[in-house]
C-alpha cells in the first residue's frame, strides 16, 4: 500500500517520529524511520527516500508513530 493509506489515522500535524515498514527490492521486509511535521511532508520524504534508494513507493506495510 502506500504510505498515505498505511498512515492513515496514525500520522498527524504537529510533528514527529514515524516507523516505515516496507518491502525492499530484495523482496524483504525493510524498515525505516521518518521525522515530519504531517502527511505531506511524511509522503514528499518517504518518495525521495524510495527515489534514491531504487525502492517502489507502493510497497508499505505500516506506519508507527
Amino acid at each position: 500500500m502506500t504510505i498515505r493509506e498505511a498512515g492513515k489515522g496514525i500520522v498527524t500535524t504537529g510533528g514527529g517520529t514515524y516507523r516505515i515498514g516496507f518491502i525492499n527490492t530484495d523482496g524483504q521486509e525493510d524498515e525505516t524511520e521518518l521525522d515530519a511535521y504531517n502527511m505531506t511532508e511524511l509522503d514528499e520524504l518517504y518518495r525521495e527516500f524510495c527515489k534514491e534508494n531504487g525502492f517502489r513507493q507502493n510497497t508499505v506495510t505500516y506506519v508507527e508513530r
